[in-house]
């Protein structure tokens, strides 16, 4: 309890340090950054101690932190006092009138943050080596609270830095640090961070939209009210598979329905309990693998999209980066709407012609300041999770050219070119500000491919996203249908239809004539098909057939694609058809017109994996599902958010009988999305009826006591150098690296397939393992310990792991070892300095 009160008191210091940064900064916003203060402060403050720890200027220390934070408070009171009187009212002005909305965003994070704290400390598997990526992670903290100087140091393959977006990590290891807590405690209370954070986030977005700036009164409280309903549908409601859970576990439909529906292992695991709870276990695990992908044969493919949403992240407990991101996803989305928000106010100075080079002047007035905040924010993305950078660059970008065509009387063309010269001077300025994490970074992205495999099925995307769906198609044709001048308005989104479902088709057609016609073309695919996986797959030896097949496939299965293109259309329209106006009309045009665009960019998301993928390690689009959809998520969930309280907040406008249909499917849907949370909520905290505790590390600590003792040990005797240790290396989702993981020293080689993915090759775990092997099996004492000085070895583990290693390895026929006598040898080479059960800790001599 100490500890969560503890956290809770820091984030408030970390907030508070950069409230006056976020009143100015979020000036054309009603609620003035408030809500956004907490995560813009833990941003700046982590960037510049990461920064400063990257150049030499700072240590990774408590005294670092300090005085990163205490340069937030003065960066913040600087740009606070020098545009004192040209904002409006006075930060305390603000405070003392929008007293309701400080005491709600207050109570909402504290009950948020409280609540999920509670449920971690019930949830029994906290950090595992399976179920999620719960071992890296942990292994990442650790690595960071290990490292004096940044980048952090890779756990998993000794001598290098790590090569991942690691900057939720070091936010993670700043406030843990700064708490005193152990890693562990640090681990499950940042998940509850991240969980209030975002509740708080998803409720500025929404009270911004609602809230129009120059006619909101203090005491209203529609914004408040629709606020809290974003938060419900960003952080908690979930997919409509907790419902089909329940309803399969009843029996109340037919074995035909399901073999229709085809969730993924829904059949083939769940089972029916006659009552509407689904039963103990991981169960709650499928609803983030509603779809399934088939080849041109209609089989089954080895490996189902990934289809994340929040609250299932949250209810895993897993601290990877497009977790860690959301707030700042949000902080992203906030800053996009501000900037559609100031293209709207009366007053504005125009910006006039200026050079090309200059992003600032040519887009935002000169002022340079608000230019680098937008790429501090935006910028962060690219280091938190890289995938979020380049879509909420574009959401800005977008939200630009949106407001500034709506609102200004300028050409086109004019304005395309400043939305250029703002996305280019954001992207080099974006990747200038964390220059240094992109210097040692490398990925497995290996460019775009098309895919050529049968669309999504519309039914398991409305399992997905059915809610959002229903309110975007809703208020989009609502909109449509009772505008000015209709009749153009249904012919534009006519037009528009017909061109966002012409484009993807001639690209696709423009790509398969390519294959066909030139000699590359057959020769590419001809080459593809000697492959028997890809045979297996296209179920034919020649191109035109498999072509052929591409293209019935599509069309026979084309309902997602006319729905999507035509919602897309339809919010194409609207966002480049608002009134032009100011003042209170501004407000309420611009909102309209950012949620479209928050539609218009959700829906595009999940429409552009139909077309096309990016390439990784797993050849699939399986990742470019997980990123895109999550973010579909979040921007379709705050939308709709808004788009409830536009259609019932006027009942002239659209009729009793057309807002109270709406208002019940609506309700029917929100209903049957937040059955997952609920079941799932008491199925993953194991019924509420273990003894909670906050430690994550607890797992371990129980069932591997040895370990555990080893790992403790070597943290209070390995001094203050970083050792290097060996320990048996995995693959991944394995109990192997759990030394390393778990202190946060460098391992010889940890989880190899995970650093493949990571680095995007093999070649250095390939080096690596003979060695491994050869020092752990080998009779030849003195070839092993030269092995263990040629890469610094300083602890030799050999625990339960390793011996089932050696084990494995002398099993083979090609090796000749006896694995109690290999093992036997480090008694005498090395010095056993700590021994608990099967567990022994050597060190090595020098050379």
């Amino acid at each position: 309890m100490l500890q969560v009160v503890t956290w809770w008191f820091l984030i408030q210091i970390v907030g508070l340090a950069a409230l006056p940064l976020a009143y100015r900064l979020f000036r054309w916003l009603p609620g003035r950054g408030y809500p956004l203060a907490k995560p813009l402060g833990l941003l700046l403050t982590s960037y510049i101690l990461w920064l400063g720890a990257s150049l030499g200027y700072l240590k990774n220390t408590v005294g670092g932190i300090v005085v990163a934070l205490a340069a937030t408070a003065g960066i913040s009171l600087w740009v606070y006092t020098r545009r004192t009187g040209q904002d409006g009212p006075s930060l305390t002005t603000f405070l003392r009138e929008r007293w309701r909305l400080i005491v709600t965003v207050e109570i909402l994070f504290a009950v948020a943050f409280g609540a999920w704290a509670v449920l971690r400390a019930y949830a029994p598997d906290k950090i595992m080596s399976s179920g999620g990526e719960k071992f890296m992670e942990i292994a990442f903290l650790n690595a960071t609270l290990e490292s004096a100087e940044f980048p952090p140091h890779d756990p998993w393959l000794s001598g290098f830095a790590i090569s991942y977006y690691y900057f939720g990590y070091v936010m993670m290891a700043v406030l843990t640090r700064l708490s005193g807590a152990v890693s562990g405690v640090g681990f499950e209370l940042y998940d509850a961070l991240i969980f209030a954070l975002t509740m708080t986030g998803a409720f500025a977005v929404v009270y911004d939209l609602v809230a129009r700036r120059t006619a909101e009164s203090p005491g209203d409280r529609q914004p408040l009210r629709y606020g809290l309903l974003g938060s419900l549908f960003v952080a908690v409601m979930g997919n409509l598979e907790g419902l089909l859970e329940a309803l399969y576990a009843k029996g109340v439909l037919p074995d035909s329905f399901w073999r229709w529906i085809d969730i993924p292992n829904l059949i083939e695991a769940g089972s029916v309990t006659g009552t509407l709870y689904p039963g103990h276990g991981w169960w709650w695990w499928r609803a983030s693998r509603v779809l399934r992908d088939r080849n041109l044969l209609g089989e089954p493919m080895p490996l189902n999209p990934i289809d994340e949403f929040p609250f299932f992240s949250f209810l895993l407990g897993d601290n990877h980066p497009h977790v860690l991101a959301l707030p700042f996803v949000l902080l992203a989305i906030a800053l996009a709407l501000n900037l559609i928000r100031r293209q709207w106010q009366p007053g504005r100075r125009e910006e006039q012609p200026a050079p090309w080079w200059n992003p600032a002047a040519c887009a935002l007035d000169g002022n340079w300041g608000l230019f680098a905040a937008y790429a501090l924010g935006l910028g962060a993305l690219g280091f938190l999770n890289t995938w979020d950078f380049p879509i909420y660059l574009g959401l800005t970008v977008l939200a630009y050219g949106a407001g500034r065509y709506a609102a200004a009387d300028e050409p086109l063309a004019s304005v395309l070119q400043r939305m250029v010269v703002l996305g280019v001077g954001l992207t080099v300025a974006g990747a200038l500000l964390y220059l240094p994490f992109y210097v040692g970074f490398s990925s497995q992205a290996g460019g775009v491919l098309p895919y050529l495999l049968p669309p999504t099925r519309l039914a398991q995307y409305l399992v997905m996203f059915g809610p959002f769906i229903f309110v975007a198609a809703w208020f989009l044709l609502a909109k449509l249908l009772t505008g000015k001048d209709r009749r153009r308005a249904l012919v534009s989104a006519a037009q528009s239809w017909v061109v966002v479902a012409a484009l993807p088709l001639v690209a696709l057609i423009i790509v398969l004539s390519v294959v066909v016609i030139t000699a590359p073309g057959r020769q590419f695919i001809q080459d593809l098909l000697s492959n028997p996986q890809i045979h297996q797959i296209v179920g034919s030896t020649g191109p035109g057939a498999a072509l052929r097949a591409i293209l019935l496939a599509r069309l026979r299965d084309p309902w997602l694609f006319l729905t999507l293109s035509l919602l897309i259309a339809v919010a194409a329209v609207h966002i480049l058809r608002p009134r032009q106006g100011g003042g209170q009309e501004g407000g309420t045009v611009s909102s309209d017109q950012f949620t479209a665009l928050l539609f218009l960019c959700g829906l595009g998301l999940t429409f552009v994996v139909e077309f096309v993928y990016l390439r990784d390690t797993f050849g699939v689009r399986m990742n470019t599902i997980f990123k895109f959809y999550y973010q579909a998520w979040v921007m379709l969930a705050c939308a709709s958010a808004y788009g409830i309280w536009w259609m019932l907040r006027d009942v002239d406008r659209l009729g009793t009988a057309i807002q109270s249909a709406f208002l019940v499917g609506t309700a029917l849907l929100v209903a049957a999305g937040m059955v997952y949370p609920v079941i799932a909520t008491y199925s993953r905290a194991g019924g509420f009826e273990t003894e909670p505790n906050l430690n994550g590390a607890i797992n371990i600590a129980r069932s591997h006591p040895d370990d555990w003792a080893a790992i403790e040990w070597l943290r209070a005797n390995a001094g203050s150098s970083v050792p290097v240790i060996l320990e048996a290396p995995g693959g991944s989702y394995a109990y192997e690296g759990r030394i390393s993981a778990f202190t946060g020293y460098p391992a010889v080689l940890g989880w190899a397939l995970h650093e493949s993915q990571w680095r995007g090759n093999y070649v250095e775990q390939g080096k690596r393992e003979p060695d491994i092997q050869t020092i752990y099996t080998t009779g030849d004492d003195q070839l092993a310990l030269d092995l263990l000085h040629g890469w610094d070895v300083d602890y030799v583990i050999v625990g339960p792991p390793e011996r089932r290693y050696v084990e494995e390895l002398c099993s083979a026929p090609e090796r000749q070892c006896a694995p109690a006598e290999a093992l036997q040898k480090f008694d005498s080479l090395l010095n056993p300095v700590f021994q608990q059960g099967r567990t022994t800790v050597y060190r090595v001599p020098g050379p």
